[in-house]
């Protein structure tokens, strides 16, 4: 499948709604103290940078429904 058909875009809507769903996974791109400073509940904490060296480790299971964010609209 190409990968433009694996990304879309997540409405907040369908992230609130999914926040419990254990096939759900949220992953926070910001820097480690911006996670510090304000996340979303139940987020984990994946800095671009670290993405390389941790993402298997925080995302064992690359077939789950990941969603990644990195800061709200400006």
């Amino acid at each position: 499948m190409p990968r433009s058909e694996l990304m879309h875009e997540t409405s907040r809507d369908e992230i609130i709604r999914r926040l419990r769903d254990p096939a759900f996974v949220l992953a926070n791109v910001l820097p480690a103290e911006a996670f510090v400073q304000g996340r979303i509940p139940g987020s984990l904490s994946l800095p671009v940078a670290d993405i390389p060296q941790r993402a298997l480790q925080v995302l064992p299971d690359l077939s789950a429904d990941i969603t990644v964010y990195c800061g709200g609209p400006t």
